[in-house]
């Protein structure tokens, strides 16, 4: 098959959320399976294009596309990895940004009023720019070159199927070559802020073009959903069954885009993400990054303690704090190390946002800390200023005990997740989730709110799930661990830690994912009539 995935973000190409992994393990996955694949991407300023091979800065002719009334040039590059090939989508207001998605320091020291985190003001221009031109795109192509599929990855991309189909009705070239495509939207987050709707019939007009009778039929609360447009020309998926049961039932977490999707009976298909444990082997550390190695699966977890070591001395301490930082990584707090093996380490690495449960992990730790049982705390990561500074408050209020990374760093990132005996995953709602997964192939037992994709942790087999997130249910949870920790010694939950790495090996490895659901789904659309209603 020929298939293209589309997508704002890729891992090592330019990196965000969650999504980046996804479509990079899905693509490589897709390709060692014999399948033929195009990735498109914006050209941000961010973009790592030097581990990129056969890289051409000419690629195709240019198509010139309609934003908001205007005619709007866009070129494109072209480069591999790994066998995927890469088209990039060209254009100036891409090029200026530095981050896929948000504003940076930098930026914000240039111009004030675009602040660290916020959202790019032109956001709606870009997603319609970039989604546009991947439609176009094809008025470059042969007809040999037309995709079997086009997957889009998430709400930035949910519109491609509504272009493709304008594109046929007023191209007769287009119409050809994308006569025998079918379109793909999967969902990483339906979350209330992730949407990328447009906040008006007119406004949805005036930026896409696309009529307004069309438009309508993805309205939900005088909003333009691009999911729930997507359903009417493209297959909907989402990333866990658990998930794409609660995208149908539980319409607090959406803002009304779930009783929308129910009422029209809009069915989505749930496909649980791998990972691909070649990314991350704790046994070789060229490829972890981590500064010993070790391998839970096999019951070898003495490097896994060593790295908690080095953690310690060379990342989390005092001295650390005081001198100079990991580009880009601020140090709030240090961990002292005089507690030995009588310490319980917590770690939280992913998102400081609200949907990541960060109050309620915040509020537990503060209470478990206050009982001084040797507990200590490990956070890592970046995101929203205010939950950035309770962090912050955290470290400084209890000295030696709990340390925040303000920032990321891939490696010190891996080495908080190696160090720790424990990984919080407090989320209010999680498509997915990776954090899991990753602290599984560590040695490293999640503790998680059994909410959406985290429902895939085996309660007291491959980690602890809990059932309401408050504070209270999380504390009690955090100091039972810490008490039968220190009761039982490590020895007590190794057999748990040996389990989990094999179990998430033999039931989430992407190769299996790629293969056995992917494809397979992409074979049934293909089979099946083309989704136009």
């Amino acid at each position: 098959m020929n298939i293209w995935i589309v997508s704002r973000e890729y891992n090592g190409i330019a990196e965000a959320g969650g999504v980046k992994n996804v479509t990079c393990s899905l693509a490589e996955n897709l390709v060692k399976l014999g399948q033929f694949v195009t990735l498109f991407i914006p050209l941000y300023g961010c973009t790592n294009i030097s581990i990129l091979k056969e890289y051409r800065c000419i690629w195709h002719h240019p198509v010139v596309v309609c934003v908001q009334g205007r005619h709007v040039i866009v070129t494109f590059c072209h480069g591999v990895m790994n066998g995927v090939e890469f088209v990039f989508v060209c254009h100036r207001a891409f090029a200026e940004k530095k981050a896929v998605y948000t504003y940076t320091k930098d930026e914000e020291l240039k111009n004030p009023s675009h602040r660290k985190g916020s959202g790019h003001e032109d956001a709606a221009f870009l997603n319609t720019l970039f989604q546009k031109a991947v439609a176009a795109y094809g008025e470059t192509c042969t007809p040999e070159e037309s995709p079997d599929i086009i997957h889009c990855q998430d709400a930035t991309t949910a519109f491609i199927p509504s272009f493709v189909t304008a594109a046929m009705q007023s191209s007769t070239k287009l119409a050809a070559f994308y006569r025998n495509t079918r379109c793909l939207v999967t969902i990483h987050n339906a979350g209330a802020g992730y949407h990328h709707e447009f906040s008006s019939l007119s406004d949805a007009a005036a930026y896409t073009g696309l009529p307004q009778e069309e438009l309508a039929r993805g309205l939900c609360n005088g909003r333009v959903e691009p999911f729930l447009l997507a359903a009417r020309h493209a297959c909907l998926t989402t990333v866990s069954p658990e998930y794409a049961r609660e995208l149908l039932t539980l319409d607090d977490m959406t803002g009304g885009l779930s009783n929308a999707l129910s009422r029209d009976c809009i069915p989505i298909t749930g496909i649980t993400n791998g990972i691909d444990f070649s990314r991350y082997d704790p046994a070789d550390t060229a490829v972890s990054l981590l500064p010993c190695a070790f391998s839970p699966r096999d019951g070898d977890l003495e490097g896994k303690y060593r790295c908690r070591d080095v953690f310690l001395a060379d990342f989390a301490s005092r001295a650390c704090m005081e001198g100079a930082m990991l580009p880009g990584v601020e140090q709030h707090g240090f961990l002292d190390a005089s507690a030995g093996d009588s310490a319980v380490y917590f770690t939280y690495h992913g998102r400081v946002v609200a949907q990541k449960g960060i109050p309620v992990l915040a509020a537990a730790a503060e209470r478990l800390l206050q009982k001084n049982l040797s507990a200590k705390f490990i956070f890592i990561g970046q995101g929203e200023p205010e939950l950035e500074q309770e962090l912050v408050r955290l470290s400084e209020s209890y000295p030696g005990s709990c340390v925040f990374f303000n920032g990321y760093d891939r490696a010190l990132s891996r080495l908080c997740i190696a160090a720790a005996d424990f990984a919080v995953c407090p989320s209010f709602f999680e498509p997915c989730g990776l954090e899991d997964f990753i602290a599984q192939v560590y040695g490293t037992l999640p503790v998680a709110h059994a909410t959406g994709g985290l429902c895939k942790i085996v309660d007291e087999k491959t980690g602890f799930l809990y059932s309401e997130n408050t504070p209270e249910e999380l504390f009690v949870m955090l100091y039972a661990l810490t008490k039968t920790l220190r009761l039982g010694g490590r020895k007590l939950f190794a057999p748990m830690i040996q389990y989990a790495a094999q179990y998430i090996r033999e039931h989430y490895a992407w190769k299996h994912v790629a293969k056995d659901k992917y494809i397979a789904l992409y074979h049934q659309l293909l089979d099946a009539a083309p989704i136009k209603k």
